[in-house]
């Protein structure tokens, strides 16, 4: 008899339900409870699975975790499929401020990020599980428009996603001010122009 959610033989496909319980249960208890002693035992038990079946699924706790915040967040940070490319990144950052000023993206989140200053694990599956892909879709979408003229030909497209998001994250994780789409747009309003071709 196998565990709910347990492949019943080796290289059994895994089950997609146990999975997203899994999840769930993570996001839920991490939320709730916070991040100091929540453990794996704790995730199983709430999602009804075996802590064997999370082992064969994610390395440690940390992967769980970021999984978990990764695919409640990350489809909201999407960057528009069409339209100019001002617009598009306005249209994102205003998405980035809005989901950090949301209670249960904020707090999970910042615990997480606190976490990983003290857990190499963590800090680990932060950058590769969230942080990178985030980042890459960021790059490209400036890439392609300094390839299509709408962007400066001698931007660095690392240099501009460190002052756009490194300006969300300072006040979401150092000050606390307000992160709002009002902030977004006037963040947006002074880096513009550095932005365009023209300089304007």
């Amino acid at each position: 008899m196998t565990t709910p959610g347990e492949p019943a033989t080796p290289g059994r496909p895994r089950s997609e339900r146990a999975r997203q319980a899994v999840l769930t249960a993570a996001r839920e208890l991490l939320t709730d409870k916070g991040l100091p002693g929540l453990s794996v035992d704790d995730i199983a038990r709430s999602a009804g699975v075996s802590k064997n079946t999370i082992y064969r699924w994610w390395p440690n706790k940390a992967a769980v975790l970021m999984d978990a915040f990764a695919e409640a967040t990350s489809p909201k940070l999407e960057f528009p499929a069409d339209g100019d490319a001002l617009t598009n990144l306005r249209t994102q950052v205003r998405q980035v401020a809005h989901l950090m000023n949301a209670p249960r993206a904020r707090r999970p989140f910042v615990a997480l990020v606190a976490a990983s200053q003290h857990d190499p694990e963590l800090a680990a599956a932060l950058r590769e599980r969230f942080i990178a892909t985030r980042r890459a879709g960021a790059h490209a979408m400036i890439s392609k428009a300094i390839d299509t003229g709408d962007f400066r030909r001698n931007l660095d497209p690392d240099i501009i996603i460190d002052l756009i998001y490194g300006a969300l994250y300072y006040r979401l994780l150092i000050t606390g001010a307000p992160l709002n789409a009002d902030y977004a747009d006037h963040l947006l309003d002074n880096i513009e122009p550095a932005l365009r071709p023209d300089g304007r």
